[in-house]
């Protein structure tokens, strides 16, 4: 019996083989694709779609807010408004907006 064939080995490829579709999910759901398309075109639930989308969409706002919440240190550390805008993909407008809310 090889180590592919035991359980353990099994259990981790079937959780890497999912992990890497529910990666897929927003980048398929991004090229306008339906929820019920892409469940089908991966094997996978609506339910699944959905979860990963809404996990992807968390991940993202929280990601954002990281960002903004670093916007006003590192213009007191000298860094530019058009260096911070370019670090984080966001307008000049916006990293100004940002500067001139929070302290």
């Amino acid at each position: 019996m090889s180590f592919k064939d035991t359980k353990v080995y099994q259990e981790a490829f079937e959780e890497g083989r999912l992990e890497g579709l529910m990666q897929s999910v927003p980048r398929l759901l991004d090229l306008a694709l339906t929820i019920e398309q892409v469940a089908e075109g991966l094997g996978l639930t609506i339910n699944q779609v959905q979860n990963a989308k809404a996990y992807h969409d968390a991940m993202q706002e929280g990601e954002r807010r990281a960002k903004l919440k670093l916007i006003p240190t590192l213009l007191k550390l000298g860094v530019t408004v058009e260096q911070v805008a370019e670090a984080f993909s966001f307008s000049v407008e916006e990293v100004k907006q940002v500067a001139q809310t929070q302290p």
